[in-house]
């Protein structure tokens, strides 16, 4: 049988036809949506939410850390916060407080209420800090250390402001839950005032040596950055000095840092009221049961055993908050340093305002107005306190001037002092805003300048123009120019920002705060509703006449 030649070429059994092809392909392609499908499916019953957590993990791999919307960013803070925040890394510019101890008092009824927030704030990004209650407590790993462990039982028994240290211990459950049954606050503040000097010692006990002390409350707040590049400084004061700062307050002419502002004693003075005087707390808590204050007491004591007196840093350490600082005239281009009575959710909103500002330059108290506060403005509202009370106008009545508030009727404007707009201010809310807006500074373009009125810029032209522009001189100019200081003057000097209108009682404000809500009346008493207004143009006129801050106004102790 002969061979057949070799062929080179593919084989006949090799070639496919071309219909054969497309049905080959038809079946991969088949294949592949239905591997498509069963794979999607799969995906799909993972999570409904599984796009938005792929769209986090764009975002974060992006920026190199969580990246979450700021809830704080608006049209009207854009220039200060980024719109979004980072917090992947919250203490990279926080100061070093090295030789700084902070310590913070609460009460046992308070610590799940107050601590947490700032142990996910400030707290963390410090390298050590001490908490001191009328407890013994634990939260998460955190130690809360009980500032009257060590009180006399002598001076305990027979003092019913113990009464509340006692049942503490003996309350089985939480003590939220015990303290909400017998809804007495009053004993937790009659309790407060013992923990001041035995805490002084045991803080002394437990980080002695440090160059500065900080004492706060669970409802204040401290912008560390501030306060660090102070003390450490711009302050220029000595921690081997006896020193005593705060906000100062009095009580019985005693002058005294206010505690929940927040105070600072330097390790000298410290070292010396703990060390050289033994029984120095004894003797106080015993006194403790004749006084109202702890932080009065601690100021006696001072004064006593050391002749120092408080040195007064306010407003930098300040006891309001963003929603009741009295922004204006001496709260303004003041840096701050504390706030006070302040919430959970008011720690945590200015913490992140901290994080999320596009500039690390000292923080002014005009820059918390400006972006936590400025955004929320607006003409009037309805059931608010503005908190107003800088001058009253009161209903003429002596019936309804006897029914006023004392501190209201000593603010009122005497009759013979007022203007005609002021003698209607009681009348209505629509009357009391017109006290502040009859300071109103007209614009520049609405003044007549030397009897010449300006001509408006839809008014057609004049020859008098003419002869106007052709009569200008240097001498016009000089005039011009001192009439606009003239005008910035006073709108500087305003002394009406903001009204508040209740019970046919107007009262006026010298700076501008946001205040708080107020129950709506219950009845359709139309005297009975709170109306508060904020004159913004009087507002927006002093800011602007006031210009940028040119340096920050730290305060010196005096």
């Amino acid at each position: 049988m002969p061979l057949s030649p070799k062929s080179s070429g593919p084989s006949v059994n090799m070639i496919v036809s071309p219909s054969r092809r497309l049905r080959i392909y038809g079946a991969i392609a088949i294949l592949a949506l239905v591997a498509t499908y069963i794979h999607a499916r799969q995906r799909w019953n993972e999570s409904p939410f599984e796009y938005a957590r792929d769209y986090y993990e764009s975002v974060t791999n992006y920026f190199g850390g969580p990246v979450f919307n700021n809830t704080l960013y608006s049209e009207g803070n854009a220039h200060l916060v980024n719109q979004y925040y980072n917090s992947s890394n919250p203490c990279a510019n926080f100061p070093d407080t090295d030789g700084i101890q902070l310590v913070m008092k609460t009460g046992a009824t308070e610590v799940f209420d107050r601590i947490p927030t700032h142990l996910l704030t400030t707290l963390k990004c410090l390298p050590d800090f001490l908490i001191f209650s009328d407890m013994e407590q634990q939260v998460g790993p955190y130690h809360i250390y009980d500032a009257l462990a060590e009180f006399e039982e002598s001076a305990k028994a027979h003092n019913s402001d113990f009464d509340l240290y006692r049942d503490q211990k003996e309350c089985p459950v939480s003590q939220k839950s015990c303290v909400d049954a017998k809804r007495d606050g009053q004993k937790a503040w009659n309790l407060d005032k013992y923990k001041f000097l035995p805490m002084m010692e045991q803080t002394w006990r437990m980080r002695p040596g440090r160059d500065w002390y900080i004492f706060a409350e669970a409802d204040t707040y401290l912008f560390w950055a501030n306060i660090i590049h102070w003390l450490k400084k711009e302050s220029r004061l000595s921690s081997r000095e006896k020193l005593y700062l705060g906000s100062r307050s009095f009580i019985g002419g005693t002058p005294f840092a206010h505690g929940g502002s927040g105070y600072i004693l330097s390790g000298t003075l410290l070292k010396h009221l703990i060390e050289y005087h033994p029984g120095m707390v004894k003797q106080y808590n015993v006194k403790g049961a004749h006084e109202c204050c702890g932080d009065l007491m601690l100021a006696q004591a001072l004064e006593e055993y050391e002749n120092v007196k408080i040195r007064q840093i306010w407003p930098m350490i300040n006891g309001e908050k963003p929603s009741t600082l009295p922004y204006g005239p001496g709260h303004w281009c003041e840096p701050i340093f504390s706030m006070h009575h302040m919430n959970a959710e008011e720690i945590s909103s200015v913490w992140q305002f901290e994080q999320t500002r596009k500039t690390d330059r000292t923080l002014l108290i005009k820059d918390l107005y400006e972006g936590l506060i400025k955004p929320k403005m607006q003409v009037s509202r309805q059931n608010w306190d503005n908190l107003s009370d800088d001058v009253c106008y009161l209903n003429p009545d002596p019936e309804a001037q006897q029914r006023a508030d004392g501190h209201l009727r000593e603010r009122k404007k005497n009759e013979d002092e007022m203007n005609e707009v002021e003698k209607d201010a009681w009348k209505s809310a629509e009357h009391c805003a017109k006290v502040c807006e009859s300071q109103d500074v007209p614009d520049e373009d609405e003044w007549d300048l030397h009897g010449i009125i300006t001509r408006k810029e839809d008014e057609p032209g004049t020859a008098n123009d003419t002869e106007r522009a052709e009569d200008t001189s240097p001498s016009d100019a000089a005039a011009r120019e001192e009439w606009k200081k003239s005008l910035n003057e006073k709108k500087k000097n305003r002394s009406c920002f903001q009204y508040r209108w209740h019970e046919e009682i107007c009262c006026t404000a010298k700076s501008f705060k946001l205040g708080a809500p107020k129950a709506a009346p219950e009845d359709n008493n139309p005297n009975a509703k709170w109306v508060s207004g904020w004159h913004l143009k009087g507002i927006n006129d002093w800011i602007d006449a006031m210009g940028e801050c040119k340096k920050p106004a730290w305060k010196s102790p005096d």
